[in-house]
């Protein structure tokens, strides 16, 4: 099947868990954790990384297998990887650090890299973007450089890329694969809380309210305190909003951030609603959850199916990962029928 590509922009934990997993999965690891053994023929055995952007001085320099575990990153340590030839670049600073990060991450002043040019050099398949959820500028600073670069898009962040129509069509005129927007984590508030809904709509319950609510330690969540807020709850509301045909007092989304809670996030759901005769019932749920491998095995299958769309010449926002992958796409499903999009995708 040959090889898969990788860049990756954000040296982070999601990205750290991301390098991890895969290592512990190419040396024979259980496949514990894995939603997808093989996607399309490719196994995470193909999977290569070429290249990385941040612009942390502590990870700028680094290969990636050390600069993964750089302050602040404290997702958990499940494997070391040896060296990956993999120096990490200065990416563009523009949007990238906030006012409640500045502290932990301090800006390299190396040179920024001209990222097409290295994607270019590198001959990246995929570049996955993984920077601060609140990084819009730079965001699309990199969906642009992949575009110029002949490369295709993997959009973790809330910015609008694949969902954006103008952006979307220059990767589609480019002949470039682009999937996103907000990446949907396989244990995460928002998947549990749509699960939760469809089932009891399944049950013949009538949902009368509900909401999720979390609060999380690491920078991410820091940052979505100060930054991206009212953008997640937004898109986790109307991604959750989705499992139930019929509208009800609904809210989803971040709350607080808890230092000491490090790389952990505790969720609370609460659903309120009546079942036969009209007798009413409620629903009280808290999930505790590590929030950077939560990522990583949607990431895995979707940079696999990112792979397989270009092997058959497919540009554009591709629907069927994008519906599977994340909260905000192009076109929403339910989980049931994005999950059988996906499947029917994969198939070899």
């Amino acid at each position: 099947m040959g090889r898969v590509r990788v860049a990756v922009a954000g040296v982070g934990n999601c990205c750290s868990a991301l390098v991890q997993g895969i290592h512990l999965y190419k040396g024979g690891g259980e496949p514990v954790g894995l939603m997808h053994k093989e996607v399309g023929g490719y196994t995470a055995s193909d999977i290569e990384f070429v290249s990385a952007f941040d612009v942390d001085s502590k990870k700028v320099g680094r290969d990636l297998s050390e600069a993964i575990f750089s302050e602040p990153n404290n997702a958990p340590i499940s494997t070391r990887p040896p060296k990956l030839g993999v120096t990490v670049s200065m990416g563009p600073a523009l949007d990238s650090v906030g006012r409640f990060t500045e502290e932990l991450v301090k800006v390299s002043d190396e040179e920024e890299t001209d990222v097409a040019e290295e994607l270019r050099d590198r001959k990246a398949d995929v570049l996955v973007n993984l920077i601060s959820g609140g990084a819009y500028g730079a965001s699309k600073f990199y969906a642009d450089a992949a575009v110029e670069a002949g490369c295709s898009f993997l959009n973790a962040t809330p910015t609008a890329i694949a969902s954006d129509t103008a952006l979307s069509e220059r990767f589609r005129l480019a002949g470039l694969a682009v999937a996103g927007d907000d990446l949907l984590d396989q244990v995460g508030a928002t998947v549990v809380h749509m699960g939760l809904l469809e089932f009891l709509r399944e049950r013949g319950v009538r949902i009368e309210e509900s909401f999720q609510l979390d609060v999380g330690g690491g920078t991410e969540s820091l940052n979505t305190l100060e930054r991206t807020r009212e953008r997640k709850r937004s898109i986790k509301t109307a991604a959750v909003s989705r499992s139930v045909p019929y509208g009800f007092p609904l809210v989803s989304g971040s709350t607080d951030y808890v230092d000491f809670l490090e790389n952990r996030r505790d969720s609370f759901f609460w659903v309120k609603g009546r079942y036969f005769g009209g007798a009413s019932f409620t629903v009280d749920v808290r999930l505790g959850t590590v929030d950077g491998p939560n990522g990583g095995a949607v990431l895995l299958d979707v940079i696999r199916a990112m792979k397989l769309a270009m092997d058959r010449g497919l540009s554009g926002a591709v629907l069927p990962l994008c519906a599977y992958g994340f909260k905000s796409p192009p076109k929403s499903y339910g989980l049931p029928e994005a999950y059988r999009l996906f499947n029917e995708f994969i198939k070899p």
